[in-house]
C-alpha cells in the first residue's frame, strides 16, 4: 500500500511503515479504512477544509500507522493553528524516518519542525507548596510534578488549568497563550478547605424500646467536574508574561559592549601594526615590509572605529530600551498594551541605526 504525500512544488511517495516491536500489524480491513480516511482527508485539505481532514488523518492513523499519514496529519494541524502539536508530531515524522533509513524524509520533517520553533508558545506551570493528592490537569491531561517549573510547549489559544487536592476545594483557571510568548500559572499556596461535612443526625426511638442509635455522619457533598464553585472563595490566579522589551534591551545592550571590546581589540592591533612599522621606514619611505605593516594598520583602525562606534549605539539603544520597559506593575495596569519590539541593525561602512516599534 502507497500513499501520495505532497510537498509543495513535488509528490513523494510514502509507502507504510513496515510492522515491527512499536506498531502491530493489522488486520487487512482496518488497512482498507485507513486507506480510503487518508485519501478523503488529502481530498479535504486540497479544499482547504483543514477542520474535516485532521480527524480523519488522525483515525487513519490509528489504524495504521503510516510515516505519510503523519507527515499530512502534522501539516494539516499547523495550517490550523496548533504549531505545538504540529511541531512535536514532524519530530515524531524525523525519528520514525531515520530509524526507516529514510534521510530525504527526515530532512524535510525536521525543517518544518524547525521553522515552528520559533513561534512556539510555551506554559509554566508552578506550584510553590503542593498539599497532599494534589492532582493538575492542563486541558484534560495531568501534568506530572516533574513538568512543574518546565517551560512547555502549547498550542496558542486558551487553556484550562484545573487542581483537586485530598481535603481541598478544586481551583481552576483559563489562560491564553500566544506565539512567542512565555505564560507562567502559579497556583495559590493556600488552597480552600473543602466544605464541612453536614452537621450528625441522630434518631431516638421510645424510651420503653432501646436507647439511642448511634450517630449517623452524612458523607461530604462531592464535587463534580461541572459544577462552578463559589468564586469568591478561589484566590485570584496569578499569570505572567514574559517582558520583551526588556528581553531584547539586555541582548542589544550586550551587542553594543560586545562591539566595544572588539573595536579595543582592533584599535590596540593599529598601534601595534603602526609601531612596529617604524623600523621599517624613515618618515613616509618605507620598504616592503613596513608598507604592508602600515596598511595592516590602517585597516585595523577603520575596523576599530566602525565597531566602537556600533558598538556605543547599540549599547546606548540596549540601555534606552530598559529604562523604558514597564515595569509589573504598569505592565498591570496597561494588560491591553503589547509591547513588539523590532530592532534592525545594518553596518555599511561605520554607522549602526536601531528601530523599535512599540504598540
Amino acid at each position: 500500500m502507497k500513499r501520495v504525500l505532497m510537498l509543495s512544488s513535488f509528490v513523494l511517495l510514502l509507502p507504510v511503515l513496515s510492522p515491527a516491536a512499536a506498531f502491530a500489524q493489522q488486520p487487512k480491513s482496518d488497512q482498507a479504512a485507513a486507506t480510503a480516511l487518508f485519501y478523503d482527508a488529502r481530498t479535504q485539505m486540497q479544499k482547504g477544509n483543514f477542520a474535516a481532514a485532521c480527524p480523519k488523518l488522525e483515525e487513519s492513523l490509528r489504524l495504521d500507522y503510516g510515516i505519510g499519514t503523519e507527515f499530512n496529519l502534522a501539516d494539516c494541524n499547523e495550517h490550523l493553528g496548533k504549531t505545538a502539536t504540529a511541531w512535536s508530531g514532524f519530530l515524531n515524522v524525523a525519528a520514525a524516518a531515520k530509524a526507516a533509513n529514510q534521510g530525504a524524509r527526515e530532512k524535510v520533517a525536521r525543517e518544518r519542525a524547525r521553522a515552528l520553533e520559533a513561534r512556539l508558545p510555551k506554559m509554566i506551570i508552578e506550584v510553590p507548596a503542593p498539599p497532599a493528592g494534589i492532582e493538575v490537569k492542563r486541558d484534560g491531561v495531568v501534568v506530572g510534578a516533574a513538568a512543574w517549573g518546565t517551560a512547555v510547549p502549547v498550542d496558542p489559544g486558551a487553556h484550562k488549568i484545573l487542581v483537586t487536592a485530598t481535603g481541598k476545594e478544586r481551583w481552576e483557571t483559563t489562560v491564553s497563550a500566544s506565539d512567542n510568548n512565555t505564560t507562567r500559572v502559579t497556583v495559590p499556596r493556600d488552597l480552600p478547605n473543602a466544605a464541612m461535612a453536614a452537621a450528625p443526625v441522630q434518631t431516638t426511638k421510645p424510651a420503653t424500646v432501646a436507647p439511642v442509635t448511634p450517630a449517623v455522619t452524612a458523607p461530604a457533598t462531592p464535587v463534580r467536574e461541572n459544577e462552578n464553585p463559589p468564586q469568591e472563595s478561589f484566590p485570584e490566579p496569578v499569570v505572567e508574561h514574559s517582558n520583551p522589551q526588556r528581553t531584547v534591551g539586555w541582548v542589544v545592550a550586550g551587542a553594543g559592549l560586545v562591539g566595544l571590546g572588539v573595536g579595543a581589540g582592533f584599535g590596540i592591533n593599529a598601534l601595534q601594526k603602526r609601531s612596529q612599522s617604524n623600523s621599517h621606514c624613515n618618515g613616509d619611505l618605507c620598504d616592503g615590509t613596513g608598507v604592508k605593516l602600515r596598511d595592516d594598520s590602517i585597516k585595523s583602525g577603520n575596523i576599530s572605529t566602525i565597531t566602537s562606534i556600533g558598538g556605543g549605539v547599540a549599547l546606548v539603544g540596549g540601555i534606552i530600551l530598559l529604562a523604558t520597559a514597564p515595569n509589573n506593575e504598569e505592565r498591570k495596569a496597561t494588560t491591553a498594551k503589547k509591547v513588539v519590539p523590532s530592532v534592525n541593525v545594518a553596518a555599511n561602512g561605520g554607522g549602526i541605526s536601531l528601530e523599535g516599534v512599540f504598540q
